[in-house]
């Protein structure tokens, strides 16, 4: 899998990513609410800029969630219809992982940290939260199950067990660490807190091409969102 086509659009965020091997180009923007409106003009600007078209590509992978319901709606709707449309096969990747990657992208990784804790804004005073491990290659690894919950169940459980000093292997990340006031100890006694972090296309990008290691693609139909929150109607994002 050398041409790799990546869409985000978990969150507030927006992004797109094109990516050969070691090089990835990225389109990204905070933008609420606009998904709709950038996310297809981002896919051809990039595949402009690399002189590709969409057939030449061997896989697009997403971020799947768990996040807003309308911009995964959004977002996932295009992946179907660009892979659909161009006989690809596509990878997920969850956006809570991507923001963990994220976060160890974009800062320089103190010595000792071994694990993220992510939470993300859910509304409705509840975030989706996971716990990763850093592996030896710089990826994160699931540490426990994805969940939503209230801002003050959310722990650094998994590297307690592990650790004797918890606090100063952990990375938090996320803009749920932000705006609930009850993240704000955690956030303070971690080694690193990355608070203004958003699950990027670039990080389901390298992602996906490790997942792509380990497991084939998947058929475009298989192209599903994952909300874990039930009551997915109530308040879109």
């Amino acid at each position: 899998m050398n041409k790799l086509l990546s869409i985000e659009t978990s969150a507030e965020s927006c992004s797109v990513a094109l990516s050969t091997g070691e090089n990835t180009r990225e389109k990204f923007e905070l933008a609420p609410r606009r998904h709709a409106e950038l996310i297809l003009p981002m896919v051809r600007s990039l595949l402009a800029e690399a002189e590709w078209v969409l057939g030449q590509l061997d896989c697009i992978a997403f971020g799947r969630g768990p996040g807003s319901f309308t911009s995964l709606r959004i977002g996932i709707g295009v992946v179907q219809g660009l892979a659909w449309g161009a006989d690809l096969p596509v990878a997920p990747v969850s956006s809570l992982a991507a923001v963990a990657q994220a976060a160890l992208e974009q800062n320089p990784l103190p010595p000792g940290v071994q694990h993220v804790c992510v939470a993300m804004d859910a509304r409705m005073q509840e975030v989706y939260t996971a716990n990763f491990e850093v592996d030896g290659g710089g990826f994160v690894i699931p540490s426990g199950e994805e969940r939503v919950c209230p801002p003050g169940d959310v722990g650094f459980e998994d590297a307690i067990r592990i650790h004797t000093d918890a606090a100063s292997g952990i990375c938090a990340a996320g803009n749920g660490f932000v705006i609930y006031q009850e993240l704000e100890k955690l956030a303070g006694d971690a080694r690193l807190y990355v608070a203004d972090c958003w699950p990027r296309a670039s990080a389901v990008s390298h992602l996906a091409t490790r997942w792509l290691k380990h497991h084939k693609p998947l058929a475009a139909a298989r192209a599903q969102p994952v909300y874990i929150r039930n009551q997915v109607a109530i308040k879109p994002g």
